[in-house]
């Protein structure tokens, strides 16, 4: 039997949030100061591809008769605004398509997943989180999103939003993990 493929990646190697358009901007209101404060930029988002797909089987054997749920990562909505102490206050909601199988014994499925922070190529915060989906009335597969998540980031004279970056994945076991790396698809670029 043949294994179920993982969904395309269009979007794996970087994300960047959908709603900056809408960021406000904050006037400064001192007495004669002309000077206009921007709302600060949002950190840009990234999906390690190898952990942007969730394949949960029933045993050992990858085959479609043994899939129990499958899901992916389908976009990332937030904003992000001013906190107190030269804060950054980011929220976001993570969006995810997710199918239940023919293994699959309930009609619900919880999916984990994390959301780590990262300054300057190390981790510095790591979340976990878990989606509970119903599949309801019988449906076989939600399109669904995460509540929003609110995330602080700290920033000074000397350390600024962009220096951060954001992280999301799928929490995956072992052999989640390696089932991916193994089906992995690569995007390839010809020459124009």
């Amino acid at each position: 039997m043949l294994p179920a493929l993982p969904l395309p990646r269009l979007r794996r190697t970087a994300l960047k949030f959908c709603a900056l358009a809408s960021l406000p901007l904050l006037a400064a209101c001192s007495g004669e100061s002309d000077s206009i404060d921007f709302a600060p930029a949002c950190p840009v988002v990234e999906i390690p591809g190898e952990a942007a797909d969730y394949y949960q089987y029933s045993g050992t054997d990858h085959d479609i008769t043994h899939l129990v749920a499958r899901a992916s990562l389908t976009r990332v909505v937030g904003s992000c605004e001013a906190g107190e102490h030269r804060t950054v206050m980011t929220n976001m909601k993570i969006g995810l398509h997710v199918e239940r199988g023919p293994a699959s014994k309930v009609d619900f499925v919880n999916i984990p997943y994390f959301v780590a922070v990262v300054f300057n190529g190390e981790i510095k915060s790591k979340k976990d989180f878990v989606a509970h989906v119903s599949f309801e009335d019988g449906r076989m597969q939600d399109l669904t999103h995460t509540s929003t998540i609110p995330i602080t980031l700290p920033g000074s004279r000397h350390i600024h939003s962009d220096q951060y970056h954001l992280e999301i994945g799928f929490q995956l076991t072992k052999a989640q993990l390696d089932f991916n790396r193994a089906h992995l698809v690569m995007p390839t670029f010809h020459k124009m």
